[in-house]
């Protein structure tokens, strides 16, 4: 459980970051913002890497029982998180209108899991999870954070993530036993 919680820690710290402009103004003027970015990705990874491990060892704890209606929310829930996370980097109308897509998508692939699993490792992982997207969304809100680059929306991107998003959304449902040790039926 320390790796997870380590892994967690590590992998919010950094994607904190962003959220701290000075902060980050002062790293990208040390640093240059192409290594700040490099520097950025090696902790975001090194934390990711962390949080698979530290998640892989931590035992089996039940701490409550999912309802029993939990996994289907999931598999409705799941795969729209999944497009959101697509729209996130594409100029669609869908981006337009929700402004903050992928923390949107992550809260909601997180309550999701939170709905189908109750050991405390998962509590833990999506938990922290969820914690997160809502303290970066309000901070995105509290900032009226928005993109100087934005693109104008295009039907056809939104078509491209939606797409996308449930085609990888199927391909996580197929594999997630091989890929998470857990069936999602």
């Amino acid at each position: 459980m320390t790796l997870l919680v380590a892994g967690l820690v590590l992998f919010i710290a950094v994607h904190l970051i962003p959220s701290v402009v000075p902060l980050r103004a002062a790293l990208i003027a040390r640093l240059g913002a192409g290594p700040y970015r490099g520097l950025f990705s090696l902790v975001a990874a090194a934390g990711l890497v962390l949080i698979v491990w530290g998640f892989a060892g931590a035992p089996f704890e039940p701490l409550y029982a999912p309802p029993t209606w939990g996994r289907q929310v999931a598999m409705f829930a799941v795969p729209v998180a999944v497009v959101l996370f697509a729209t996130a980097n594409m100029p669609t109308h869908i981006r337009a209108v929700l402004r903050h897509p992928m923390l949107l998508g992550l809260l909601l692939w997180a309550i999701a899991h939170l709905l189908s699993n109750g050991d405390l490792r998962s509590v833990v992982l999506f938990g922290a999870f969820a914690g997160y997207a809502v303290l970066g969304l309000v901070s995105a809100v509290a900032r009226d954070q928005r993109l100087s680059t934005d693109k104008a929306p295009r039907l056809v991107m939104d078509g491209v993530a939606i797409v996308a998003g449930l085609v990888a959304a199927v391909l996580l449902a197929v594999f997630h036993a091989a890929l998470f040790g857990v069936p999602v039926t």
